[in-house]
């Protein structure tokens, strides 16, 4: 029982809590901090306690320590000496450290058990393991705890392997099985045992040293327990073999003496004479390793139960370890994990006792191995099936696992009997310094994923941004579907009346530095198709002009500046074009005709394998059964459909005009009155009515737009076929570009958001359109995890 105790205390002593990085101990006033796990972040030049934030940081290392959560843990060995981040790995190594005791030791006093004696070797490894138990939770360091844990495993393996052939060489053939399934079963005990103490003691030092004190009832009458007999006739201390039969017998109330020289054949006396010589001093043969591969046959037998050995070590201990990981009640899954061991010990007795020991074995390691296979395929939501697997796993394995220590005890003669199975533990012990990485590995390794067949994206919109994201998500993840998703397609989306000109607007929420991306990333795909020979039928083409102020030239250049191209300031005979003006930038950049670019893009789609479905999305959660992934591009339409307060319209009417003649653009710097002559027409603007709903024309502001534009552009009076159309810009200080996961009960729904451009979608469109892309990503993955993730 002791040993089930130690060999899987480490499962609650190195528990990792939830932390972040401590505050500086020197913070000054009006400091704000970003605490992460591994960095903490200071705001620089910004009071906003919004969680959100996209502003300049400072970065620096947990210098001050660490903040853990104490919920469940008052201490561990983690949060004592800071075992995260950078020294994670030295919190990982406790149990495989541990294990590699374990191996030393089996095989250290596995064969000075043969050499001394079974009852001095049960002594000091009994009184060791009390001991260093106690001073483990003493230890004031991780370096000198890992040392005090590395001698603990030592002496704990070396009791295990000599309790085991001491029972063994005691109990006879007939009840040996159901002897040495007893060991197993306290070992079980032990076990249940840790997952008592745990959930009763959460310091990890506390807990350590009542976990020890548990052995000191065995310390103090394992004293009187003698040697055994076999090992005194195999040294040849015939006398003192006779005395502990002598009790035997007694003991037993077996009236007929039993004498060893009765027992032993006139050949076997003349070989212990010609051992022991004429002073009768022991000159018995020492063994060694070797002996176990002294022939062909014994060589093949030791390969065999060694590979047994570490096959079912590390199914043992794999299951045993990985079972707080499953979710739930971690002490009550380490506690059913000990329990389920109990009937598969009485399942192995019966086996071996009607159907041999290889019969039993087989199956039972058969078993394990395709309910390993099981659990690699379970997703990772149904944790009541996973731990029922689990279980089972356990349940087969230790079958395998209790058996081969009898096995291995019948297979070996006496002289070699604690080697054999100190050898065979050895292996074992291999196995289980191995178990804690292939637990590990479920954190950054996933063997025999079920994927999704095809990852199923339902994108929100048919106007610029939601077609721009859907194909830009077909062509970054070609291995998803996507589809369109919408009430309204082009010609009567908003984007079809947006003037498609490449010139930012400014988001006040939404740092500088990330609306440069995307402008440059949308500048650089247009600009591309612009330069290819599908620029006429996708809309695109560029266009030189002027921006005009009234005011005098301000020092900043608009962040954009070095992004179009030839950007400079006007010169005096330009702007003598328009004489209310005193400044003016000239400029090329891109102008989209949209009801082209937006039919370009959905041809584009279908070409990448996507599809357009005409329907009115209510809810959200209406497309949870069809779809893996959401993208949510309604723009406006969000203020309804997920209650966003913070989107707002912004009214904009535009008139599209036949000039063919214009070739430049004309932008007044308030960006009100503004002449943008495209391939097909001129648009002519504009309005911005900030919170209007009104989709109806306005014939006076229609008025307003021609007169100031003719102002600009006089020739415009010469303007043909003019049409006005009216949309709502949607709005917000910041464009909303984020994921998110709706919960409903046990029903999640990955969403990401792409809206609130505004006035500046054309403009930012493919660069949100690849950071939404990005996000889609990230939700695939997470999907596949949580669908796939073996817990090995």
């Amino acid at each position: 029982m002791s040993c089930g105790i130690h060999y899987l205390a480490s499962v609650f002593m190195a528990v990792t809590p939830k932390f972040v990085c401590s505050i500086p101990g020197n913070m000054e006033n009006g400091e704000i901090w970003e605490l992460n796990q591994c960095s903490r972040s200071r705001r620089e030049g910004s009071l906003d306690l919004a969680y959100e934030y996209n502003g300049n940081k400072s970065v620096f290392s947990c210098s001050h320590g660490y903040i853990y959560d104490h919920t469940k843990w008052t201490s561990t060995i983690v949060t004592e000496w800071d075992l995260v981040c950078k020294r994670e790995w030295l919190a990982k190594l406790t149990q495989p450290t541990f294990m590699l005791g374990v191996l030393i030791g089996a095989v250290i006093f596995g064969d000075i058990a043969d050499r001394m004696g079974r009852r001095h070797i049960m002594w000091f490894t009994s009184i060791g393991q009390f001991l260093f138990g106690i001073v483990v939770a003493f230890t004031f360091d991780y370096y000198s705890f890992v040392v005090a844990r590395f001698l603990l495993a030592m002496v704990s393996s070396g009791y295990l392997v000599v309790v085991f052939v001491y029972v063994t060489e005691y109990v006879g053939i007939k009840v040996r099985t159901w002897a040495s399934m007893h060991v197993h079963a306290f070992f079980a005990l032990g076990v249940m045992v840790v997952a008592l103490v745990g959930f009763l003691v959460r310091t990890w030092w506390v807990y350590q040293i009542f976990l020890s004190i548990t052995t000191l009832p065995f310390v103090l009458c394992c004293w009187m327990l003698p040697e055994t007999p076999f090992w005194l006739l195999s040294v040849g201390r015939y006398e003192e073999a006779q005395k502990v039969i002598n009790i035997m017998a007694r003991w037993n109330k077996v009236s007929t003496p039993c004498k060893i020289s009765e027992l032993c054949s006139i050949q076997q006396d003349a070989l212990v004479s010609s051992r022991t010589g004429d002073n009768d001093v022991s000159t018995t043969k020492k063994h060694n390793i070797l002996d176990l591969f002294c022939n062909r046959y014994i060589a093949r037998r030791t390969i065999t139960v060694w590979l047994i050995w570490f096959t079912g070590s590390l199914g043992y201990y794999v299951f045993s370890l990985s079972s707080v990981n499953l979710g739930g009640n971690e002490y009550l899954n380490l506690f059913l994990i000990g329990v389920v061991e109990l009937p598969s010990y009485v399942i192995a007795c019966i086996g071996m006792d009607k159907l041999g020991r290889r019969n039993t074995l087989i199956p039972s390691l058969i078993s394990s191995a395709l309910i390993c296979v099981l659990i690699m395929l379970i997703p990772q939501d149904f944790n009541a099936l996973i731990i029922l697997a689990n279980m089972a796993g356990k349940f087969t394995i230790g079958v395998a696992f209790g058996l081969i220590y009898l096995y291995t005890a019948e297979l070996y003669p006496t002289i070699v009997r604690s080697l054999a199975v100190g050898s065979g533990s050895m292996m074992c012990r291999v196995g289980s310094v191995v178990a804690p990485f292939c637990v590990y590995l479920t954190s950054i390794w996933i063997f025999m994923p079920l994927s999704m067949s095809k990852p199923r994206i339902a994108v929100i919109g048919a106007g610029l941004i939601g077609l721009s994201a859907a194909v830009c998500i077909s062509e970054t993840i070609p291995t998803c579907s996507v589809t369109i998703i919408s009430d309204e397609f082009t010609p009567n989306t908003t984007s079809d009346v947006a003037a498609g000109m490449l010139i930012p607007h400014t988001y006040p929420g939404t740092p500088i530095y990330q609306q440069k991306q995307w402008f440059k990333e949308t500048f650089d795909y247009l600009f591309a198709i612009n330069n290819s020979s599908e620029a006429p039928s996708a809309g695109i083409s560029l266009v030189s002009g002027w921006q005009i102020f009234k005011t005098s030239s301000s020092a900043e250049l608009p962040f954009w500046s070095d992004i179009v191209l030839g950007f400079r300031a006007m010169t005096e005979m330009e702007l003598k074009k328009f004489p209310q003006y005193r400044f003016g930038q000239a400029f090329t950049t891109l102008k989209c005709d949209c009801p082209s670019y937006l039919l370009w893009l959905e041809k584009r789609l279908k070409g990448n394998g996507g599809e357009v479905h005409a329907k009115r999305i209510a809810n959200l959660w209406d497309l949870q059964n069809n779809y893996d992934i959401v993208v949510n591009c309604t723009g406006i339409g969000s203020r309804q459909l997920i209650g966003d307060l913070k989107i707002y319209p912004v009214r904009g009417q535009v008139l599209k005009v036949h000039a063919p003649w214009l070739n430049h653009f004309i932008r007044d710097g308030d960006g009100l009155s503004y002449i943008y002559p495209g391939i097909h027409n001129v648009t002519l603007g504009g309005t911005r009515e900030k919170g209007s709903w009104n989709l109806s024309p306005d014939p006076n502001i229609s008025k307003d737009i021609f007169d100031k534009c003719c102002a600009l552009e006089p020739s415009l009076q010469k303007a043909q076929d003019i049409k006005v159309r009216v949309g709502l810009r949607p709005s917000r200080l910041a464009v909303r570009l984020q994921k998110e996961i709706l919960v409903q009960g046990e029903k999640k729904l990955p969403v990401v958001h792409n809206y609130g451009h505004g006035s500046g979608g054309f403009s930012m469109h493919w660069g949100t359109a690849k950071e939404a892309a990005r996000l889609v990503g990230e939700c695939i993955a997470t999907l596949q995890d949580s669908l796939s993730k073996a817990k090995l």
